[in-house]
């Protein structure tokens, strides 16, 4: 059974800002999808499913056209398996 998995941001930390060099302000929490990979994405704020894609930005991972600080996402269900005659 297919399962949401639930996505927050948190700003960085003083300690964590030497790790990622300053060019990131937060960070996100939860299990992420694989990158490059297209999920079903449900915003709680407009109540919407949708698909996106999860992208490295070079400074950064996020969704592609997703901005928002809580999410939740699904990867695709896999196609069945064809039944034997």
């Amino acid at each position: 059974m297919m399962e949401w998995n639930k996505l927050t941001t948190r700003n960085i930390a003083e300690d964590e800002k030497e790790y990622f060099h300053g060019g990131i302000e937060f960070i996100w929490e939860g299990k992420t999808p694989n990158i490059d990979e297209e999920v079903l994405v449900y915003n709680p704020n407009t109540q919407s499913i949708y698909t996106d894609k999860w992208i490295d930005y070079f400074e950064g991972i996020g969704f592609e056209n997703t901005d928002e600080d809580v999410i939740f996402w699904m990867s695709y269900p896999k196609p069945p398996k064809e039944m034997e005659k």
